[in-house]
């Protein structure tokens, strides 16, 4: 397990690698590729579509090819988008690639999330979102370093494709892992029930609310992290303090998630949505408030903390809330709801900061952060009893564990003690041996 655990950690790495290239990358691709600035609007709808698709369609295919040969295939997938996107001349084919893109990203991100949710403790989900993040990182680097060698916003992508090739080939050399987990769970019930339709599990109760819980946190991080440079500018700030918040913004998210890992050793992942959704609603009202300009980067950081934990959480919950059956079937819903409003609402923030102000943008944000505060709160109710056996359950198991780690210790310390009594008398039959 810890093989395949660090397989998984790698890939959600590779998973971040491509999702900032393109942003950073996009100046230096219109000029070769000869295509308007708003183009690159267009790839990432796109992208966008494509997730959601896969994302709805990834539950029939987890249930054909399992999570193992799913994941190959996808990440393969978004190999293949990233090497065409290297070799593209023109931006037709730029479009075309951006479609392999999205299925592929789409259905990685239902099916780790979806395994680690059943098969993984909550502090590897945060961790695992972590490592995201670090994928995400590194895409901007690589292209610089490419620039600075010559080979420009291509070889970024070049480069790209060759680590999720890599990744591709440890998947592979993975797959018997895979099976030998997921054959280790009574799938028979399991598999029977996740063959329910889409239109069957929106009927389930809480499940139209886990999307549109997902929709607004979405809403919210991706306005946070579009928006709050050109906030900072309108504000009064230099255009380098607006980028650098930015990063800051995406370096609180990281370093939240690595911290909220370890308090998901203590803590339920309820407590800790809960306590994010907090932070971020007091980082939105001290925005709105009159206070020094030099405060605001704080706030922005405060949102990035806040957000953190909320999203890891709330998939780890999932099969507690609807079930194991049904998690795959649920995940891909939630994951729908997440593009769909990363997709609609900062666009939609745009349209009211082009008529009216971009200084509106922390009342847009309290919207946001009221809207899936809400949702949440509906969404407790509506599963507050599959959650508290959940916890009941996972409470009993951790204190069987503890029992049984306390009984291996004592076993451990009778085995010692028999060892080293077995030495002695031995010993002292060496001694009346040379004695007599």
């Amino acid at each position: 397990m810890v093989f395949l655990l660090v397989i998984i950690y790698v890939t959600f790495v590779g998973l971040g690698l491509p999702d900032t290239i393109l942003g950073a990358a996009w100046p230096l691709m219109q000029k070769d590729l000869a295509a308007p600035l708003s183009a690159a609007g267009i790839l990432s709808i796109i992208v966008s579509l494509g997730t959601i698709v896969s994302s709805l369609l990834t539950p029939g295919l987890l249930r054909r090819l399992g999570t193992g040969k799913l994941t190959t295939i996808s990440v393969g997938l978004t190999m293949i988008a990233s090497a065409g996107y290297g070799f593209s001349t023109a931006f037709w084919m730029m479009c075309l690639w951006a479609i392999p893109m999205g299925l592929g990203a789409g259905a990685i991100d239902v099916a780790l999330n979806n395994f680690a949710a059943i098969h993984l403790e909550s502090k590897h989900t945060n961790w695992l979102h972590a490592s995201w993040g670090i994928g995400a990182c590194l895409g901007p680097s690589i292209l610089s370093l490419s620039v600075f060698l010559g080979a420009g916003w291509r070889g970024a992508y070049e480069v790209n494709a060759l680590l999720l090739g890599a990744i591709v080939l440890m998947l592979l050399l993975s797959l018997p892992v895979w099976k030998r987990v997921e054959r280790g769970r009574d799938s028979t019930q399991e598999t029977a029930q996740s063959e329910i339709s889409l239109r069957a599990a929106l009927r389930v109760p809480g499940m139209k609310l886990s999307f549109w819980t997902f929709f607004f946190y979405s809403a919210l991080e991706i306005s946070t992290s579009l928006w709050c440079g050109t906030y900072l500018v309108a504000r009064g700030f230099e255009p380098a303090v607006g980028a650098l918040a930015v990063s800051m913004m995406f370096a609180c998210v990281m370093v939240g998630r690595v911290a909220s890992g370890f308090f998901a050793i203590r803590f339920t992942d309820m407590r800790l949505v809960h306590a994010g959704i907090a932070i971020v609603v007091v980082g939105c009202f001290t925005l709105i408030l009159p206070l020094p300009l030099w405060f605001t980067p704080v706030c922005i950081c405060m949102l990035g903390l806040g957000c953190a934990p909320v999203y890891p959480s709330l998939i780890h919950a999932t099969p507690a809330r609807f079930g194991e059956a049904l998690s795959g079937r649920a995940i891909s819903i939630q994951m729908a709801g997440s593009y769909v409003g990363s997709v609609l609402m900062p666009p939609a923030f745009g349209f009211v900061a082009a008529h009216f102000s971009v200084i509106l943008w922390p009342v847009a944000l309290a919207i946001f952060v009221g809207s899936l505060l809400i949702c949440v709160c509906m969404l407790d109710y509506v599963t507050r009893k599959k959650l508290n056996n959940a916890f009941a359950t996972e409470r009993i198991m951790d204190a069987f564990n503890q029992i049984s780690e306390m009984e291996a210790a004592r076993n451990r310390l009778r085995r010692q003690r028999r060892k080293e009594r077995r030495k002695a008398r031995q010993l002292q039959q060496q001694k009346a041996k040379k004695n007599q």
